[in-house]
């Protein structure tokens, strides 16, 4: 085995920023000389394998980590390797808490990034709402700490899922700085607001619509595009037309994350109305690109975007609150200059990836480091 410590570390694919993330944390460990192999879920098709390297890179057996091959592919790989600490994100965290647990690896973290009152918001089925708090539940009861993403994500644990508050701690989400690798955007004279996120009803992009309408008379040159895709996509068009605003409400679908940061780099103003959220990348994705933030007063976001410093922070479901607080930022240039320069510090001092991932390097350590003293 290399280095003192050995970690493993089950990530998704196809997310890149949080993948993104929990690779730099990988290479720190690394770096600092411990043997690290990250474990993949996601297409096969978009994963590099690099099982010889530090830190190696594997690819579960199945899509997702679910099946009798994953859990012997799991179970030999512990064997072998004889891991310290199993750090589970989304999918993989079930499959790893449980098998550290019953294999008696010493450190078994997992990670709460999605508020309970998203997931079981998005589930129409009752049984299957029951089943999700109780597997997540169970898994918590498992695992040696629980890390959330945020600290209205750390009480969300506590309260819905009754993980002990001494059990729990909190990182934050956190960016590669984007900027340098991104094209000079132009002034852009009409105004543009930008909203990256799954089309779900508790993403809240019905919200943003009902505002554009009534700013129709104030801004009609007011343009507003939806990034991403999901279930809602048809609802939400249609709903666009109802109010009358199709011609201004432009739905692209997924695109590229690069492609995501230059876009909203080009906006006037991101918009994120959801009705629920335990951090939100998306917030500081703007940020970091210095684009202001008009965002719902909920979950972890109050912990990211302060009200009237970066942006502003609206009451969900309220179209009229969000309409009179985009009204001030498209009309005040004085003021979206100023937020900018806001929301591009805060970034800088709280959110970059190098600044962040060095004090969870540090956490990890410690914590296995506990154990020996």
């Amino acid at each position: 085995m290399v280095g003192r410590y050995c970690y493993f570390i089950g990530c998704r694919a196809d997310q890149e920023a949080v993948t993104r993330h929990f690779e730099a944390l990988a290479e720190e460990l690394a770096h600092r000389g411990h043997r690290v192999i990250v474990i993949r879920e996601g297409r096969r098709v978009a994963i590099v394998e690099k099982p010889q390297g530090n830190p190696a890179i594997l690819a579960w057996p199945s899509r997702w980590p679910t099946s009798p091959p994953d859990v012997r592919f799991l179970y030999r790989l512990i064997r072998r390797e004889r891991p310290h600490c199993l750090i589970g994100n989304f999918g993989t965290a079930n499959l790893m808490i449980t098998m550290g647990w019953l294999m008696r690896v010493p450190y078994r973290v997992a990670w709460h990034r999605t508020m309970s009152t998203a997931v079981f918001g998005d589930s129409r089925s009752p049984y299957k709402t029951w089943w999700r708090e109780k597997r997540r539940e169970i898994v918590y009861r498992l695992a040696t700490h629980v890390a959330a993403n945020s600290q209205s994500a750390a009480a969300d644990a506590q309260q819905v899922y009754h993980v002990p508050p001494d059990k729990c701690f909190v990182f934050y989400e956190s960016l590669a700085d984007p900027l340098p690798g991104l094209p000079a955007t132009p002034p852009n004279n009409q105004p543009t607001a930008i909203c990256v996120a799954r089309l779900a009803p508790m993403k809240g992009q019905d919200t943003l619509i009902r505002a554009v309408a009534l700013l129709q008379e104030d801004f009609p040159a007011l343009r507003v595009e939806f990034v991403g895709d999901g279930p809602q996509r048809q609802a939400y068009q249609h709903l666009a037309r109802q109010l009358g605003v199709a011609d201004r409400c432009t739905f692209t679908g997924i695109v590229p994350h690069r492609e995501v940061l230059t876009r909203m780099a080009a906006a006037t103003v991101c918009v994120m109305p959801t009705r629920s959220e335990a951090f939100g990348l998306v917030n500081i994705e703007a940020l970091a690109v210095g684009t202001p933030v008009i965002a719902s007063c909920v979950g972890g976001i109050p912990e990211i975007i302060r009200d009237g410093q970066e942006g502003f922070l609206v009451p969900p479901d309220d179209p009229r609150a969000l309409a009179d607080r985009l009204r001030i930022i498209l009309s005040d240039p004085v003021l979206r200059a100023r937020m900018s320069q806001n929301a591009r510090q805060r970034f800088l001092d709280h959110f970059e990836l190098r600044t962040a991932i060095a004090r969870e390097a540090d956490w990890f350590e410690a914590l296995v480091g506990s154990r020996e003293r």
